[in-house]
C-alpha cells in the first residue's frame, strides 16, 4: 500500500507545489491589500463626491470577516477547488495513455484498489493545502499585525474540505470518461463553472426576495464557504450530506465504469 500512495505522490507532486504557490500568493495578496482597502473606502465614504469605493462591503473593516469573504467565499476557495480537481487526474488511465498501464495491472492489485488509493493522496494532498493556507494565514497577519479568530479559520478550512470532496470525486469521474489532462480539465470546468455562475446568480436573486429555494442545497461552493460566524448550529450540514451523498454517486460511477474499461 505505501507503494502505492508513493506512486501517487510522485505523479502529483508537481501540482500539488503549484496549488501551494498559487495559495500562497491568493492569500498574502489579500492581506496585504485589506488595510489599503479600508483606508480608501473610509476616506471614499467621507468624500460627498467619492463614489468608487462605494460598492465595498461594509464588513471589510473586520478583519475576521475579510478573510472570510475574499478567502473561504471567494479566492482561495477557488484555488482550491482547481487543485483538488488537477490531485484527482490521473492513475491508470494516464498510464494507459503512456503505455505502462500493463505492468501496473500485473501487480496484485485490485483496480479499485489503485482508484482509492489515488483518491486517498488527491484528498490528503487537499488538506494539506488548507492547511498551508491557514499557516500562511497566520504568519501574514501577524507580521501586518491583524488580529483574527483561529478557530475560525479551522472551522472553515475543515468545512471547505469537508464539502469539497465532491470536487474531488467530480475531477475523477470526468478524467475517467475524457482521458488526458486538458480535455479533462476543460470538461471539468465546463460542467462546473456553468451551473456554479448559474446558481449564483438565482440564489443571490433569491435572497434579496427573503426565499430559500431548494436548489441552494446543491449551491457545494456556498456549502464549503459556510456563513461568517461558523459554529455547529450555523453548519450547513444538510447541503454537506447533498455535497457527500453526490460525491458517493460519483466515486460509484467511476468504480463501475473502471471495472468495466478494457486497458
Amino acid at each position: 500500500m505505501s507503494v502505492l500512495f508513493y506512486k501517487a505522490w510522485i505523479e502529483t507532486r508537481v501540482r500539488f507545489v503549484a496549488g501551494l504557490i498559487a495559495a500562497a500568493i491568493v492569500c498574502i495578496f489579500y492581506m496585504e491589500q485589506h488595510g489599503w482597502l479600508v483606508r480608501m473606502w473610509t476616506e471614499d465614504m467621507q468624500n460627498p463626491h467619492g463614489y468608487h469605493m462605494k460598492w465595498m462591503p461594509l464588513g471589510i473593516h473586520e478583519y475576521g470577516w475579510y478573510l472570510w469573504h475574499y478567502l473561504y467565499d471567494n479566492y482561495l476557495q477557488q484555488v482550491w477547488i482547481l487543485s483538488a480537481i488537477l490531485f484527482a487526474f490521473g492513475g491508470l488511465i494516464r498510464e494507459r495513455n503512456g503505455g505502462t498501464v500493463l505492468f501496473s495491472l500485473g501487480l496484485p492489485v485490485s483496480r479499485r484498489r489503485w482508484l482509492f488509493t489515488r483518491l486517498a493522496v488527491a484528498l490528503l494532498e487537499s488538506i494539506a493545502l488548507s492547511l498551508f493556507a491557514v499557516i500562511v494565514v497566520v504568519i501574514g497577519s501577524t507580521v501586518i499585525h491583524q488580529t483574527y479568530s483561529l478557530s475560525q479559520l479551522l472551522l472553515h478550512t475543515a468545512l471547505m474540505v469537508a464539502a469539497g470532496v465532491f470536487m474531488i470525486a467530480f475531477g475523477n469521474l470526468c478524467y475517467t470518461l475524457f482521458p488526458g489532462n486538458y480535455l479533462s480539465l476543460i470538461v471539468t470546468l465546463v460542467l462546473l463553472g456553468a451551473p456554479y455562475l448559474w446558481l449564483q446568480t438565482y440564489m443571490q436573486h433569491m435572497n434579496a426576495l427573503g426565499r430559500t429555494p431548494w436548489l441552494g442545497y446543491l449551491n457545494v461552493a456556498h456549502a464549503m464557504a459556510g456563513p461568517w460566524q461558523l459554529n455547529w448550529s450555523t453548519t450547513p450540514w444538510l447541503a454537506l450530506l447533498v455535497a457527500w451523498a453526490l460525491a458517493a454517486v460519483l466515486l460509484g460511477a467511476t468504480v463501475v465504469h473502471g471495472d468495466r474499461l478494457d486497458y
